[in-house]
């Protein structure tokens, strides 16, 4: 039988991040077990960048939930996400969630290919910000399938399901949830990782800022990806970072250890620090 995990990552209960991931999932025709966390209620310290996790098999040491999260993830075989907008941005505690994913390389194996669906409620239209772009990097750097990224403008709790035309497409994700569709990138979007944000350089060249993607603006400014020689999210470009250059870091601090804590000694004294 088929898992499907759905991740709401907001503390409004039955709010519009809670009630489109839970229709989704309640349309999947397939025989399924349904499991949802509220990432919200659990806890989630940030990052101490220790690179255990660059270690095959080893287990975050942080001792909180971000061990029982990523083990439900990786049993899953479909994330459904559901992360809301506050300002220009996804909540705060997804961002925390991306950034304990220094070991994707050894997760993306369990993750690899399985369908994801991501949806955004935001409610000022104009406000959705980096929104979308940031959403998509952690089924990205576990090598999911994006089944599709779905703004939903939906102010109050309840919102996003009173139009039919959103009821109607939420039931048609859980209904293709397993079908092998795969977003496809608007015209404006970066072909690549599917980011609506562009960076502008010389040249008339255009980078994406999430894969590292570079293409060329064509007319009416229709970015063109296809010379492009770079994707940071490919296997080749995933490996180098994650298990070639990060843990280069670890040897390199290793043996720069007193080199580097000569620099750190002349900022020790200077303990300006507050607390409330």
């Amino acid at each position: 039988m088929k898992k499907v995990l759905g991740l709401v990552t907001s503390h409004r209960k039955l709010g519009n991040s809670e009630l489109l991931v839970k229709e989704i999932m309640s349309n999947i025709p397939e025989e399924c077990s349904r499991e949802i966390i509220r990432l919200t209620d659990l806890k989630l310290e940030s990052c101490k960048a220790c690179y255990r996790c660059l270690q095959p098999e080893k287990n975050c040491p942080i001792e909180d939930d971000f061990n029982y999260v990523l083990s439900k993830i990786k049993e899953a075989d479909a994330l459904i996400i559901g992360v809301p907008v506050y300002l220009l941005g996804p909540h705060g505690y997804y961002k925390m969630l991306t950034d304990r994913l220094l070991g994707a390389e050894n997760y993306a194996k369990y993750t690899e290919n399985k369908p994801c669906v991501i949806v955004i409620p935001y409610g000022t239209k104009g406000w959705e910000g980096y929104s979308k772009a940031a959403v998509m990097v952690m089924p990205r750097i576990l090598k999911m399938k994006i089944v599709d990224c779905w703004q939903v403008h939906a102010t109050l709790p309840g919102d996003s399901l009173l139009k039919s035309d959103n009821l109607k497409y939420a039931q048609s994700l859980g209904l293709g949830l397993f079908n092998g569709y795969e977003y496809k990138s608007g015209t404006r979007e970066c072909s690549y990782c599917g980011s609506d944000l562009l960076r502008l350089l010389a040249g008339n060249k255009v980078e994406c800022p999430i894969c590292g993607a570079q293409g060329t603006l064509k007319y009416d400014n229709i970015p063109d990806f296809t010379d492009a020689e770079y994707y940071r999210f490919s296997n080749k470009e995933m490996e180098e970072h994650f298990k070639v250059w990060l843990t280069e870091m670890k040897k390199r601090f290793l043996t720069e250890r007193d080199k580097l804590k000569e620099v750190q000694k002349g900022y020790k004294d200077k303990d300006w620090w507050i607390k409330p």
